[in-house]
């Protein structure tokens, strides 16, 4: 008779060496474009403050594209072309009291397309990188992945109410070329590199 892959003792065992991964348990960096990089509010400088205020963040996927492909009048798949899981992600910032995240997000986007002229720049000129890490629960980076040429492409709208006191949130949308894995550890604490 068969026998099971595996067994909840496996499952068991497993998780004590290694544990999950947490959803509350990450860091997200920007590096902004240079033109951005010396932006401060009252607070004192954006970037660092942004990278703080980040509530929500999306680790990105990968898709493998196929497209059918017919011998002997059966029709077979066959993978085409790789994505770096689309064309977008989206991160959820709190607000605080001076506005920063919305303040360095605007001005951003009015660099990247000027709205009085209608002028855009140079991609070259606002393609940033940002940094994603998963932690452990002592804060030690467990996996890190960098997003290449990611800039601002949308705002959403932030909606107030005299009905509620609760903080602001703004999620904003970035457009990106692709991901690629920096490193990570074992469950052990050795290092695993990955090119």
């Amino acid at each position: 008779m068969a026998q099971a892959y595996h067994n909840i003792n496996d499952f068991v065992s497993q998780i004590k060496k290694t544990d999950f991964a947490r959803s509350n348990r990450f860091e997200a960096m920007f590096f902004p474009p240079p033109f951005m990089r010396n932006h401060r509010t009252s607070q004192g400088p954006s970037p660092k403050l942004i990278s703080m205020m980040v509530e929500d963040a999306m680790f990105p996927g990968m898709i493998v594209g196929t497209r059918p492909f017919r011998i002997n009048n059966l029709n077979e798949q066959r993978a085409n072309v790789i994505d770096f899981g689309g064309d977008s992600i989206t991160f959820t910032f709190l607000c605080d009291a001076s506005w920063t995240a919305k303040d360095f997000f605007g001005d951003w986007m009015r660099k990247i397309i000027n709205p009085g002229s209608r002028y855009v720049s140079y991609p070259a000129d606002y393609y940033s990188e940002i940094d994603l890490v998963s932690l452990n629960n002592e804060d030690k980076v467990i996996a890190h992945w960098k997003i290449h040429d990611a800039f601002p492409r949308s705002i959403a709208p932030i909606t107030v109410s005299s009905t509620n006191a609760q903080v602001l949130r703004m999620p904003v949308t970035f457009a990106y070329k692709r991901w690629e894995v920096i490193g990570g550890f074992a469950p052990d604490g050795t290092p695993i590199a990955y090119n």
